[in-house]
Formats: structure tokens, sequence, C-alpha cells
């Protein structure tokens, strides 16, 4: 099963963690415009207390969380560093990220993205059986 994920916030992260929860073998691919996970060159990031945030996920879901992050205040830098986070445990789970990448058209006759991007893939065209919209 493809997985087209379209966009990169905490909630599109977690999605992609449920869906890998419940098919392990599924392909995963998340586009987004941003040139890096959780760090946004517009920050854009909400405050969040990190160990209240921890509690309603998975553990497996989140990599190691740095020394240093204040995990009981309300803070935006939490906030990214969780995005992170979950962007880092989803690459080790096999998911694909295409950074800088723009979306050019959505075939959903075809079930086709068409899109240029600035990483390793720079432009095509991929299939999915599924499609989230996160932007």
């Amino acid at each position: 099963m493809n997985i087209a994920i379209l966009g990169s916030p905490k909630v599109a992260l977690e999605h992609a963690h449920s869906i890998l929860d419940e098919t392990p073998t599924a392909r995963v691919v998340v586009y987004t415009e941003e040139a890096e996970i959780g760090f946004p060159e517009i920050p854009f990031s909400e405050e969040i207390i990190l160990t209240d945030e921890l509690t309603k996920i998975p553990e497996n879901w989140y990599s190691t969380i740095p020394v240093g992050i204040d995990q009981g205040i309300p803070s935006k830098t939490a906030h990214s560093w969780l995005v992170k986070l979950l962007a880092i445990r989803l690459a080790s789970r096999g998911t694909q990220f295409l950074l800088r990448t723009t979306i050019l058209e959505i075939d959903e006759d075809r079930q086709e993205i068409s899109f240029r991007g600035g990483g390793s893939i720079s432009s095509g065209i991929e299939r999915y059986d599924e499609l989230y919209d996160f932007r």
C-alpha cells in the first residue's frame, strides 16, 4: 500500500505513525515544502508542555529527547523538537521524506501526484493508494 501525506505538521506525522502501526508494510511518503522537519523557515509552532504531549502518544513514535529541552514548561521549542523527533522515528520506520517539494497536481482519478522538489528525487509522478492532505 502506497500512502502519500502532504505537509509535515505534528498531526500529519502522528497520522503516519498510526498508519505504520496498523500496516507496517505500507510505503509512506511525506511531501513537504519545508527544508527541515520540525524547524520551519517561517516559525509557526504552538507552545506545548512536552511532558503532557508525550503522555498522549506511544513511546515508539518518537526518538530520544535531547538533554536541555525543558519538558515541563510551555515552549515553542519543545513543539519543534517533538515534530523533529516524530520525523526521525518515522524515517527509522522506513518513511520517505521529500523536502522542499511542491505539489504540482493531484489526479484523483488516476491516484497520482505530480511534484517538483529539491531533494534526492527532484521531480516526478508518484502513484498512491491513499492520500492525506495536511497542508
